[in-house]
């Protein structure tokens, strides 16, 4: 099957909002990692500026 420019233009949109997704799940994980690992360290931080 030739893929006319409609075509493209339409697995280019899809493509695109696959890999956007991707990188918006990346990031979403390694700041939820980020706050597991160091949630503790960042409460104990603003715990001990209020004193």
């Amino acid at each position: 099957m030739r893929h006319t420019f409609i075509h493209k233009v339409l697995i280019c949109l899809v493509a695109g909002f696959f890999a956007a997704c991707l990188i918006q799940w990346g990031k979403v994980f390694v700041e939820g990692a980020d706050d597991a690992l160091n949630g503790a360290y960042k409460k104990d931080k603003t715990v001990l500026s209020d004193h």
